[in-house]
C-alpha cells in the first residue's frame, strides 16, 4: 500500500469515527440525560483527534496531487504535524483539568502525553533529515496513535454510560436484597 492510500484511508478513518461518536453522543445524552464532564471531555478528545488526524493526513495529499517533490512533501508535513500537535495537547490538558478521574486513567494520560510529544520529536527528526530521511513514516505512525486514542476514548464514550448503569442496579439489588 503506498502512502497516499494510508493517508486516505486515515482521512476517511477519523472522520467515520468522529462523525460516530457525534451520533452515539447525540443518542446517549438526550433530554433528561445526565452528562458528566468527563463524557464532554471525551467526546472532545475523539472529535479533535479525528479532525486534527484528518488535516495532518490531508496536507500531504494535497502537496502530492500537486506535485511537489518527495523530500518536500514529507518535510511540509513534519512541521505542521509538529505544529498541530501541541494545540492539541493544550486543549486537552485543558479540558482535562476538572475531570474527576482515578488514578489509572491519569497514568494513562500521562502516558499519552509523553508518547505524543515523542511524536513532536520524531516529526522533527524528520523534516531536519536526522535519523528519519524526510519519509512517511513518522506521520503514519502518528496517524495510527491519535486514531488510536480517539478509538480508545470512542470505547469510553460507548461503555462509561453502560457501567455507570450497571453499577446504578447493582446498588439497587443490593439494598432490595438486604432490606427485605
Amino acid at each position: 500500500m503506498e502512502s497516499l492510500d494510508v493517508l486516505i484511508l486515515a482521512v476517511e478513518a477519523s472522520i467515520a469515527l468522529a462523525g460516530f461518536a457525534g451520533i452515539i453522543a447525540s443518542f446517549q445524552f438526550g433530554a433528561g440525560q445526565d452528562v458528566k464532564r468527563g463524557d464532554v471531555v471525551g467526546l472532545e478528545m475523539i472529535v479533535q483527534f479525528s479532525l486534527l488526524v484528518a488535516l495532518a493526513s490531508s496536507i500531504p495529499i494535497g502537496l502530492i496531487v500537486t506535485g511537489f517533490k518527495e523530500e518536500t512533501i514529507w518535510t511540509v508535513s513534519s512541521v505542521v504535524g509538529a505544529i498541530l500537535i501541541l494545540p492539541g495537547l493544550y486543549l486537552n490538558y485543558k479540558a482535562l483539568s476538572g475531570v474527576k478521574t482515578g488514578a489509572v486513567f491519569r497514568y494513562f494520560v500521562f502516558f499519552a502525553y509523553i508518547v505524543s510529544g515523542l511524536f513532536i520529536v520524531l516529526y522533527m527528526m524528520n523534516a531536519l533529515d536526522i535519523v528519519f530521511h524526510r519519509v512517511p513514516g513518522p506521520l503514519i505512525w502518528a496517524q495510527i496513535w491519535f486514531l488510536s486514542l480517539a478509538g480508545f476514548m470512542f470505547s469510553r464514550l460507548l461503555l462509561r454510560p453502560l457501567w455507570r448503569r450497571v453499577r446504578q442496579q447493582e446498588a439497587a439489588n443490593l439494598n432490595t436484597t438486604t432490606s427485605g
